[in-house]
């Protein structure tokens, strides 16, 4: 859908229409976990077969493993345990396949702007502690951040008022994001 231009104007003077904002970037959540996981497995698995090919091909002594797993598995007969391992190596299959689909976390917060356009927590922190520094009585400032809170740890020179000074002027400055996330301001130096 474009947007219509100003009565008196030609759609070249009208410029672009503004672009749909791109969806918030995420984690990667425990994806990464049950693909090693599984990379684990299969590796092993290469192993069993390729200890398994040499002992064929005469490089190596012993049976193969595979066929001694076979005739294991060919002289069983149904017994209540296999219903329990049976069940659990479900529960197994069903909780990897979960994970996988599980609803990752986001690592960015966004800004208020008509095209997506996010930051990460550790630029709030640094500017937080830039915007801290600028305020009269403090001496230094070092901040910690998560996409919904801002802690400012920061040394004064003892004046009154100093802490309510840097939580709004960080309140103030983060009001551009989409949403703000809560400030709060711990003096380690003197008292405000």
């Amino acid at each position: 859908m474009s947007a219509h231009p100003a009565p008196g104007t030609t759609p070249e003077q009208a410029g672009p229409s503004p672009l749909r904002p791109a969806g918030e970037r995420t984690g990667s959540g425990q994806v990464p976990l049950v693909g090693i996981l599984l990379a684990l497995l299969v590796l092993a698995l290469g192993v069993v077969l390729v200890r398994d090919a040499l002992v064929t091909l005469g490089a190596l002594g012993g049976q193969p493993w595979f066929a001694q797993l076979v005739d294991v598995v060919a002289g069983t007969t149904p017994a209540t345990w296999m219903v329990a391992v049976g069940v659990a190596l479900a529960l197994l299959g069903i909780a990897l396949v979960a994970v996988a689909f599980r609803r990752r976390t986001r690592t960015e917060v966004r800004l208020r702007a008509r095209t997506a356009v996010t930051t990460e927590p550790r630029d709030l922190a640094r500017l937080s502690s830039s915007v801290a520094r600028d305020v009269d009585g403090v001496l230094g400032a070092r901040t910690s951040a998560s996409r919904r809170s801002v802690v400012v740890r920061i040394s004064t020179t003892g004046d009154a008022g100093t802490s309510d000074a840097v939580k709004n002027a960080v309140t103030q400055r983060l009001s551009v994001l989409e949403r703000t996330p809560t400030v709060r301001v711990r003096v380690e130096g003197g008292s405000s």
